[in-house]
This record gives C-alpha cells, sequence and structure tokens, in this order.
C-alpha cells in the first residue's frame, strides 16, 4: 500500500511591522511619556461619619390626603343597568350582541380595492358588548356589570332590516366566518341599523345559540322605537299647526 510522504518541515512563520505603525512609533508627536510618582501630600482627609438614614414613622404624614379621600366620581351619576330597569320606562330589551360600525371606507380601499379581501371578518367575541333598550335609546356597555355605558345610540331614524348571510350587505363585516367560506357562523344573526340614507350605521350580531329569536326580538323593539318616533314627530307638527 502506497503512502503519501509526510510534509517538510518549515519555519516558524514571522512578520515585519507595517510601515505606517514604524512611522507612528518613531514620531515623537505620540510617544507617551512615563507617569512620574508625586512624593507631594495631598492634604485630603477621609470624609465625617453621619448618622444612619432614619425612616419617617408615618409616611402618611406629609402626603395629600385631603385629596387622596376626595370623591374622583359621583356615583349618583351613574347608568347601570339596575337603574335602568328600576326606571318608570324600564327596559325594552337587554341582550349581549356584537356591535361594530361595519367596513369603514378609507382612500386606500377606494383608489385600491384590488388590495383587499372581497369582505372584512371578526371575531364575534371580539366585538361583544352588553346592550339595554330604554325609550327611543340603546345603551351599549362593556359588560352587563358596568356602572356606565360605553356610548349610547339614538334609534328614532335607524331602520332596522334582517341582513340574509349569503346576500349581505356590501359595508357590512363578517363575523365568526364558517370554515373555508366568508360566511358568518351558522348560530350567528345579524341585524343591520340603517340611517335615513340607507346608509349603514351599525351592525348587531346576536348568538342564536341559546335563543334563537334574540335577532327578531330586537328587530321589534327598534321598529316599535321607530313607529312610536313618527307618531310623536306628528302629533308636534300637528300642535304647531
Amino acid at each position: 500500500m502506497d503512502l503519501a510522504e509526510p510534509a517538510r518541515r518549515v519555519s516558524p512563520a514571522t512578520a515585519d511591522m507595517a510601515e505606517a505603525v514604524k512611522s507612528v512609533r518613531d514620531d515623537d508627536e505620540y510617544r507617551v511619556e512615563e507617569a512620574q510618582e508625586s512624593d507631594e501630600a495631598l492634604g485630603v482627609a477621609p470624609a465625617n461619619s453621619v448618622d444612619p438614614a432614619v425612616p419617617l414613622d408615618d409616611p402618611m404624614k406629609f402626603a395629600p390626603v385631603k385629596q387622596l379621600n376626595e370623591k374622583h366620581r359621583d356615583e349618583a351619576m351613574d347608568v347601570p343597568l339596575s337603574k335602568l330597569r328600576q326606571s318608570p320606562s324600564g327596559v325594552s330589551f337587554e341582550s349581549p350582541v356584537g356591535i361594530t360600525k361595519g367596513l369603514q371606507m378609507t382612500w386606500i380601499r377606494l383608489c385600491c380595492p384590488c388590495l383587499f379581501d372581497e369582505r372584512d371578518f371578526v371575531s364575534y367575541g371580539e366585538i361583544l358588548r352588553y346592550v339595554a333598550i330604554q325609550d327611543h335609546t340603546c345603551f351599549v356597555y362593556t359588560e352587563a356589570s358596568d356602572s356606565n355605558p360605553l356610548y349610547t345610540i339614538p334609534l328614532e331614524t335607524l331602520k332596522p332590516v334582517k341582513e340574509n348571510p349569503r346576500k349581505p350587505h356590501k359595508r357590512s363585516i363578517t363575523v365568526s366566518p364558517m370554515a373555508n367560506t366568508n360566511l358568518q357562523g351558522e348560530a350567528l344573526q345579524t341585524v343591520l341599523l340603517l340611517d335615513d340614507l340607507g346608509h349603514l350605521a351599525f351592525q348587531f350580531t346576536f348568538d342564536s345559540g341559546s335563543n334563537g329569536d334574540l335577532a327578531d326580538q330586537f328587530l321589534q323593539v327598534v321598529q316599535d322605537v321607530n313607529l312610536a318616533a313618527k307618531a310623536q314627530d306628528k302629533n308636534r307638527k300637528n300642535s304647531v299647526v
């Protein structure tokens, strides 16, 4: 068996100092002189000892107690659900519901619609709120236990329309779509609130799994509000004449 001969022994590698380094080493401008130790007394005395720090016996002594004890919210002005229920008008409808204002058109969406999907979608839990209707107003809470609503929606001029999930409104949003489709979940029913011009103002999506009549009940209540508002407006005009 023929083997290659071992490599020959070579001398250690050497390197010469670069010319630029040599010029710096030989230049007096860059030469560093050795530090000289001074024999002179510096006359520095050690710091005087002090008493240890002692915390205040009562931290609240200097705290703004008066301002801290002030009431920053008048509970008498709160509007919880319990107050609505106990009022003479009572509550004509209340339920958890998903609320959205539908698709918000921007100039990018108007100019370049090809950049976006055919329909937007959102999960039901993301838009879930709790609503209560009293007289002509819909009170929207984050949860039923809230002390005040997030906002209110006047219903007098909003027309309720039950949406067909297979022929949805062009500005509505698909809520919790089913797999491989852009149709909303089978257990969800949507009621659209349209303004006088037919534009989508609000979209209410109900989970009919526990109560299949919620959407129809809401639709009927809002229709009654519309009729009552028209009657009041007619009476007002007649009284003026």
